[in-house]
């Protein structure tokens, strides 16, 4: 079963290599139309096939699509939206792949006048630290979550054609309010890059390079994995979601200064309290649906 008749991938990055891949390997349309604001980018793509055809311009690539899918960094989206609006057509469904959801929201009022009922915001939780369409997978969707956080003035039919594509790409659909999402994507993804790029930057200030790169084993490259993902992606991230981050970065300050203190006075239970109350938590999100 087809979610479109032709899908538009604006943005052939990792994800929207990835969509475009999945979309490819389920038969989920009939044909696929990409574009990349890098010529490089646009270059790698008709090397892989990852679309039919590869346009030069966005506004191209989304004439010729039922489905458009926005997989671009947050301030992209809205300026693309503003450029698209004057020539989709009724039936024309746009989505996105954004962390970040109130922000772009806030700029598609400024840009378009208002959310469009044709735009479906949505957010695949299946990134990694790794970029480029080299690294796309028709699998990265699977058994993961996609999130849409659908406004007042969103179609609700554009929403169930969106769910559908996530589903046909082996993704579990969620919906919540958007302000919800960030709340959340704060603590559960923002923050961690933020203390991933801090503490490779303080060890590096601190320790040889030399000595890291021989002697650094499990417990510093898992925790700082996502360190390798684009600084750039996610230093617009933060900055687009700090209204929910700065509070949460104060109490990691805060919460850092308690376990200090606890140090300092060679305070052995409240240390091992502190860490068995987190081991309790993280074990039980590895057994979580």
């Amino acid at each position: 079963m087809r979610v479109a008749d032709a899908v538009a991938l604006i943005g052939l990055g990792h994800i929207g290599g990835s969509i475009a891949r999945g979309l490819r390997a389920a038969g989920a349309a009939h044909a696929l139309h990409g574009h990349d604001a890098d010529p490089a980018a646009r270059a790698l793509a008709r090397e892989l096939d990852l679309a039919d055809v590869v346009h030069e311009r966005p506004e191209d690539a989304a004439d010729a699509a039922d489905l458009v899918v926005l997989a671009v960094p947050p301030a992209a989206i809205a300026p693309l939206c503003a450029r698209l609006a004057p020539r989709l057509r009724p039936a024309q469904t746009v989505t996105d792949v954004g962390s970040v959801k109130g922000a772009v929201l806030e700029d598609l009022r400024r840009e378009c006048g208002a959310v469009p009922g044709w735009f479906v915001p949505g957010h695949p939780i299946a990134g990694t630290e790794k970029s480029g369409a080299a690294e796309a997978s028709s699998g990265l969707f699977r058994d993961r979550y996609a999130v849409l956080t659908p406004t007042a003035e969103t179609e609700p039919e554009r929403v169930a054609r969106v769910r559908a594509m996530w589903e046909r790409l082996g993704a579990r659909v969620a919906e919540l309010p958007p302000a919800r999402h960030d709340a959340l994507f704060a603590g559960l993804s923002h923050l961690p890059h933020v203390l991933s790029y801090a503490l490779i930057e303080l060890l590096a200030g601190t320790l040889p390079v030399a000595d890291m790169q021989r002697y650094a084993a499990g417990g510093l490259l898992d925790f700082t994995r996502i360190a390798s993902s684009s600084p750039e992606l996610w230093a617009e991230i933060c900055r687009a979601n700090r209204a929910e981050l700065l509070p949460l970065l104060e109490r990691y300050r805060e919460h850092l200064g308690r376990l200090a203190e606890a140090l300092r006075e060679d305070r052995a239970d409240a240390l091992r309290e502190s860490f068995a109350a987190a081991k309790d938590v993280r074990d039980r999100l590895r057994g979580a649906p």
